[in-house]
């Protein structure tokens, strides 16, 4: 009994069972499945960001832990860093903010 060849039986004859097969999984895993090709570079872009975020942040703390160690073995750097950063003076000195113009 032959029975009447239809679109789709005339076209796994073309192409090949195997070939179908490999071209369904290949559309499955790059494109369908939850860890396509697509959510793999947005991960990747977002790992280099990171990297780029914690190098920027170790640099930061090198600076940080350089003045540290700067202030903590020189009292005249100390005393600056307070003058300058938190408004401290001694007993018989007074304070004087000067404040420049922003222009527009």
């Amino acid at each position: 009994m032959k029975f009447k060849e239809t679109k789709f039986f005339a076209f796994i004859k073309k192409f090949g069972k195997y070939h179908i097969t490999i071209g369904i999984f290949l559309f499955i895993i790059l494109i369908w499945d939850e860890n396509n090709i697509f959510n793999r570079i947005m991960l990747d872009r977002k790992i280099h960001q990171l990297n780029g975020e914690i190098e920027h942040y170790e640099g930061i703390i090198k600076e940080s832990t350089d003045r540290l160690n700067e202030l903590k073995t020189n009292s005249d750097n100390l005393e600056k860093f307070a003058r300058e950063n938190y408004l401290m003076k001694k007993q018989d000195e007074d304070i004087f903010i000067v404040e420049e113009e922003q222009k527009k």
